[in-house]
């Protein structure tokens, strides 16, 4: 006798455990291993899998050569933005506060500015009084190097923390708060 349903219940146990996996591992199909994309977008990189930061460099907003590697051996969070962008204005102010706590412990951060003038990016700056330099980039350049799928948005503002030893560790697209920051950042400093 014929059970037409043992294939159908064969299918169904394999999805149920294909989910099952997919759920405990915190990653999304599609995602490659040791990458851990939660449900808000942020993304974590186990220590082992974690790809090598492009060098971001060029001139700051006063002109001023800066890149990465002035940061060697610290944390750095990667923010990029625009003085037009809506939500970076809203997480400026935590960008800044974190960046003044945990400089003294080996993390810094590093903008990116999008944009078009080099005398916008500024006036932001003094109005928010950002004591870590940005690196001006109107082409958004400086992404591109980025390895794909690291980033769930093209759009900004958009945050990376390269780890201590130049990788990245983790990212995350939108507005980042304090509390989403130290997760970020003690992502990448666990090893």
């Amino acid at each position: 006798m014929k059970r037409p349903y043992v294939p159908f219940l064969a299918a169904l146990a394999f999805a149920v455990a294909l989910v099952g996996v997919i759920a405990f591992s915190g990653s999304s199909p599609g995602t490659p291993a040791g990458y851990h994309r939660n449900k808000d977008g942020t993304l974590t990189i186990e220590n082992a899998s974690r790809p090598v930061s492009p060098a971001f460099m060029g001139a700051d907003v006063d002109g001023r050569p800066i890149q990465l590697s002035d940061f060697a051996g610290k944390t750095v969070v990667v923010n990029a933005w625009s003085s037009r962008c809506e939500p970076c204005r809203k997480e400026i102010p935590d960008l800044v506060r974190y960046h003044r706590k945990m400089e003294k412990q080996g993390v810094v951060v590093l903008g990116i500015n999008r944009d078009q003038f080099a005398d916008e990016a500024r006036g932001f700056a003094q109005e928010f009084d950002m004591p870590y330099p940005s690196v001006l980039d109107p082409g958004g350049k400086q992404f591109f190097a980025l390895p794909k799928g690291l980033l769930s948005t093209q759009g900004l503002p958009v945050t990376l923390v390269v780890d201590a030893r130049g990788r990245i560790a983790a990212t995350a697209s939108g507005p980042v708060s304090e509390g989403r920051l130290e997760g970020l950042v003690a992502a990448a400093r666990a090893s």
